[in-house]
């Protein structure tokens, strides 16, 4: 068998050249990949401890002025780390603190410290799960980080495969304006891959996006438009240019959840 496949590869210039380029271009990537998830890794870590030494702050902060309610410069200093650390809270203390500067309530406090004491075991479960990536021994740990860098390979190659296909399928058309049903198809179906990773990502990250029913509509439209086309593949430019709506209507929705930063000025 291996003689067969040596006769083949060596009847074929170009493709060995093409098995060449291929595999020094995976072994290449495969390196970088790896790299770029222990990298990854270690900085998620440090973010994680800084959130945890942020919300230890507060938590202290907030401890002190509950055993002294009455104490101003406690309240004051209270104030200015919450409007500090804004930016590292969760959404559920974020509502709890403007409540509590809107209304002035302890009670809010106690609240806060509820929340803050949830978010701090999800903080250090997801730093203990980061840190025994590298250090774990169990068979099913190593598999998983010699697999981890073939993902975006494999993501990659499937990407210029499918280029490639698009291409060679643009350039078999004969008239202009199907080559511009083929265009908005391939485009369209990448698009839509596009927000199946984005929802995929949401997901694994367990990202809590209450009230967002709209957001989520929106990324079963751009997954589900393509089917259009397969309707009528004079739907294609229909399809691709209600993605692009929608996507720029998603990009908006987390602008202003970007913005909602808590400033006591």
């Amino acid at each position: 068998m291996w003689s067969e496949i040596s006769k083949l590869i060596g009847a074929n210039p170009i493709t060995t050249l093409v098995i060449i380029i291929a595999g020094t271009s995976t072994i290449w990537m495969y390196k970088e990949f790896k790299e770029m998830i222990n990298q990854n890794n270690k900085a998620k870590i440090n973010n994680i401890n800084e959130k945890i030494r942020v919300y230890s702050q507060l938590q202290a902060s907030t401890a002190g002025l509950l055993h002294d309610k009455g104490h101003r410069e406690l309240k004051l200093s209270l104030i200015n780390k919450i409007g500090d650390f804004s930016p590292f809270l969760s959404e559920d203390v974020r509502r709890v603190v403007m409540d509590y500067h809107r209304y002035g309530d302890p009670a809010y406090l106690e609240t806060m410290l509820a929340f803050i004491e949830v978010d701090v075991r999800k903080l250090e479960e997801d730093k203990k799960r980061l840190s025994e990536y590298d250090s774990t021994t169990d068979v099913e740990g190593f598999i998983k980080r010699l697999s981890d860098p073939f993902k975006p390979i494999m993501m990659i190659w499937l990407l210029l495969w499918f280029l490639l296909l698009g291409y060679i399928k643009y350039q078999s058309q004969d008239t202009w304006y199907s080559k511009l049903f083929v265009g908005s198809f391939f485009t369209s179906i990448f698009v839509s891959a596009i927000a199946i990773l984005a929802v995929i990502t949401l997901i694994k990250s367990n990202v809590r996006d209450k009230g967002r029913t709209f957001k989520w509509f929106l990324f079963g439209y751009i997954i589900l438009s393509p089917v259009l086309i397969f309707i009528y593949e004079g739907l294609s430019i229909l399809s691709l240019v209600t993605q692009i709506v929608s996507f720029y209507l998603l990009i908006r929705i987390q602008k202003n959840k970007k913005n909602m930063i808590i400033t006591f000025d």
